[in-house]
């Protein structure tokens, strides 16, 4: 039997606002949830593993991890995750107005170097005028 849990976003946090077992009539689930809404059930997560006394083992982070429930710990990650999706979008909005500029820069660069070799080839052509002119003529074909 697969049990699902029913999630609700209450401003920047996640409750628990009931369960649904897979193998069950659907009407009966959804008559629960309704009741649970009804009477307030929210479960909000209030903090996670947060313990008055001290530990020190090395379980690491998630050592207060067995004081949760299985309710609150999931709340606990459907939040974590929301605001890992919501920096996330962040990132990638500037990651996106960053290679905006750069597209824009390179425009603008590629339309600099355009005019410079515009001017380069006009300087170019004065040139080989000038270096013409500066050339000797050749002698008059003598007459024997």
């Amino acid at each position: 039997m697969v049990h699902m849990k029913l999630m609700e976003k209450v401003g920047y946090s996640y409750c628990v606002v009931g369960t649904r077992d897979e193998s069950s009539n659907d009407e009966e689930a959804e008559a629960a949830n309704e009741t649970n809404m009804e009477e307030g059930n929210l479960t909000p997560f209030p903090s996670f593993g947060t313990s008055s006394g001290a530990s020190t083992s090395r379980a690491g982070p998630f050592q207060e991890a067995s004081n949760l429930s299985n309710d609150e710990a999931l709340v606990h990650m459907m939040s974590r995750m929301d605001m890992f999706d919501t920096h996330l979008n962040g990132m990638e909005s500037m990651i996106a107005d960053c290679f905006q500029s750069i597209e824009i820069m390179h425009g603008s660069l590629d339309s600099q170097i355009d005019t410079m070799q515009g001017q380069y080839q006009g300087i170019a052509s004065q040139l080989k005028t000038v270096i013409q002119l500066l050339q000797p003529h050749p002698p008059p074909p003598s007459e024997y």
